[in-house]
C-alpha cells in the first residue's frame, strides 16, 4: 500500500507540472508566459511604420509561389502561408532586409495585421498590430517551437507547438503554418 501511495503521489506531482515548458532552465506556462508577453507594451505605433506595405506589392507572384510550395524567395524574402485543412487563408511575409517585421496578408494582398518582433534570440515578444497601429496581441515565444499568443486584454488565443496550433484546452486544430 505504501508503495502504491508513493507512485500515486509521484505521478500526480508530475502531472501538476506537465503543461510547464523547461528552456535552459527557465519554466513557461501560459501564466508565466503572460506576465513576461505584457512587460511594457507599446499599445499604439505610427502607421508611417508600416504604410507602403498596406497592400502586397508582389501579390500574385507571391500567391503563385505558395501554390507550388516555394516559401523563399532567393534574398529578397520569406513566405509562410496559413492553411485550414487545404484551404488557404492567409500568408506572411519576412523581408530579408527587415528580419524584425512580419506582415500578414489576406488572400487578397491586403495588410491585415503587422509584427514587431523584439530580438532575435529566444525567449522574444512579437507585438502584433492591426492595420491602424493599434497593439492587438501579443505573443511570447519560448523558443523556435512553442509560443504562446494573448489578444490585448491578456486572454490566451493560441499556444503553437511547432506547426500545429491548439487551444487553452490542448485540443489541436486543424491550422497549420508552413515553412522551409
Amino acid at each position: 500500500m505504501k508503495k502504491f501511495l508513493f507512485l500515486f503521489v509521484i505521478l500526480i506531482f508530475n502531472f501538476a507540472f506537465a503543461q510547464d515548458t523547461v528552456k535552459a532552465g527557465i519554466k513557461y506556462n501560459e501564466a508565466s508566459a503572460k506576465v513576461e508577453a505584457f512587460k511594457d507594451i507599446q499599445k499604439k505605433i505610427e502607421k508611417d511604420l508600416f504604410r507602403d506595405y498596406l497592400k502586397d506589392k508582389n501579390y500574385r507572384e507571391n500567391l503563385n509561389l505558395i501554390e507550388k510550395k516555394q516559401y523563399i524567395v532567393e534574398n529578397k524574402r520569406t513566405i509562410c502561408p496559413f492553411y485550414l485543412r487545404k484551404t488557404l487563408l492567409s500568408y506572411a511575409i519576412v523581408y530579408l532586409d527587415e528580419p524584425e517585421r512580419v506582415y500578414y496578408y489576406n488572400i487578397l494582398g491586403n495588410l491585415v495585421k503587422f509584427d514587431i518582433i523584439e530580438k532575435k534570440s529566444f525567449p522574444r515578444r512579437t507585438f502584433g498590430y492591426s492595420r491602424y497601429g493599434n497593439i492587438i496581441n501579443v505573443a511570447f515565444e519560448v523558443d523556435g517551437e512553442e509560443q504562446f499568443i494573448y489578444d490585448k486584454n491578456g486572454k490566451l488565443i493560441a499556444h503553437w507547438l511547432g506547426s500545429e496550433m491548439i487551444d487553452e484546452k490542448t485540443k489541436f486544430f486543424k491550422i497549420t503554418r508552413m515553412s522551409n
